[in-house]
């Protein structure tokens, strides 16, 4: 029997890999321009080039005898333009069924888009828990499947899910020299334990939140909390479109844009 579930698990787990490269397509991702001496160019540098003039102004005796030291050559490069994101998302009773099986190809729209930045996702029902650190290796079928086995419990302790979040964004900030973590909360605005959750949402550098359901009685809280965390609140009537509202977000991240 155990076997039987865990087949149904992978089978599961792939349709949703499938869902999410469909609502995906192909992957871009943006990329800079940067300089450095030659030898801290990074290992995934992209069209490399000498910087003759920033190498002449620096060492001009060098420059013209056409030699130079690793540190005295000065490179122009292109590096892939990283984006961290944390997900809290709302893993209660009421996201059972089809719904979590979209919540999921909306997470796998994410992982996909930035294979390799730092991606942290909390769950949260009556309390929160840690899916991913943002600084594991995990492939996105693992990550599929690890969510499908989160089990749904019939509090929603929101509070407990934005405040974990936060601690993974100020572990990222903490760590990353680049662009600062960008959260997204999936959630429908209702909680039935903890605090009023809006008073966190002004310590993150960028919240946006993703309202599911077209209950309208929640929507002033969702809307607090997405002006508090100076980020936008994307409306998600209905969950089917959810894969495509998260790869029009993750799309405005890799622009720069909320």
């Amino acid at each position: 029997m155990q076997r039987l579930g865990q087949h149904l698990r992978a089978i599961s787990a792939q349709a949703i890999l499938e869902r999410a490269q469909e609502v995906l397509g192909s992957v871009v991702h943006p990329s800079e321009r940067r300089r450095s001496p030659l030898d801290e160019v990074p290992s995934g540098a992209e069209s490399v080039e000498l910087d003759l003039e920033e190498t002449i102004e620096g060492a001009p005796f060098l420059a013209r005898q056409g030699w130079s030291d690793p540190a005295d050559l000065w490179m122009e490069y292109s590096l892939r333009r990283q984006q961290p994101v944390v997900l809290a998302v709302d893993t209660s009773l009421s996201m059972t069924g089809e719904k979590l099986a979209l919540t999921a190809v909306a997470l796998a729209v994410v992982l996909l888009q930035f294979p390799e930045d730092p991606i942290g996702i909390v769950a949260f029902e009556n309390q929160a828990r840690q899916l991913k650190d943002p600084y594991e290796r995990l492939g996105v079928f693992e990550l599929v499947e690890r969510f499908l086995d989160v089990p749904a419990q019939g509090y929603t302790h929101l509070e407990s899910g934005v405040r974990l979040a936060l601690s993974v964004t100020r572990r990222i900030e903490g760590r990353s020299r680049g662009r600062p973590p960008a959260a997204l909360l999936l959630t429908d605005g209702k909680y039935t334990a903890g605090r009023d959750p809006a008073y966190l949402a002004g310590r993150f550098h960028q919240m946006s939140v993703l309202k599911m359901g077209d209950e309208r009685s929640s929507m002033a809280l969702c809307r607090e909390m997405a002006h508090r965390g100076k980020g936008v609140l994307r409306e998600v009537p209905r969950l089917d479109v959810l894969p495509a509202v998260m790869y029009s977000v993750v799309k405005d991240l890799l622009r720069g844009r909320k």
